[in-house]
């Protein structure tokens, strides 16, 4: 089991940002930049090309949602996406909002405290 199925099991703390009956998604623990979160399919599939098309395709569509919710309350310059399956086996798609004098960094930051990102999460919440 990886522990993105414990998260949306809840078996292990997590900030849900959204959650449907194919993904969820949440506050990534461990950002890189302010507001960092992770869209999970809950079928743990390893790679993402693996997806069927229509999950594939729901993934881009709520990672589309989440990004202009990133945009619309935290005003980054631009949010990026980055497919990931690395370290964990369980596709997951990452969005990094950058802002001005930044440089996209996908290898991991602190972890962050689980109430900041319940703040957090709840201002992000705001431009859904």
């Amino acid at each position: 089991m990886t522990i993105f199925e414990k998260i949306i099991a809840k078996e292990i703390p997590g900030v849900f940002l959204y959650e449907d009956d194919l993904c969820v998604v949440i506050m990534d623990a461990f950002p890189t930049t302010r507001g960092q979160c992770l869209v999970i399919p809950r079928e743990a599939i390893d790679y993402a090309f693996d997806c069927s098309d229509e999950l594939y395709l729901h993934l881009m569509s709520v990672s589309k949602k989440i990004a202009r919710a990133l945009d619309a309350s935290l005003s980054p310059v631009r949010t990026c996406m980055v497919i990931e399956g690395f370290e964990v086996p369980h596709t997951h798609i990452k969005l990094y909002p950058i802002y001005e004098g930044e440089k996209l960094n996908t290898s991991g930051g602190e972890q962050v405290e689980i109430e900041v990102l319940e703040k957090l999460a709840e201002e992000i919440r705001k431009g859904l």
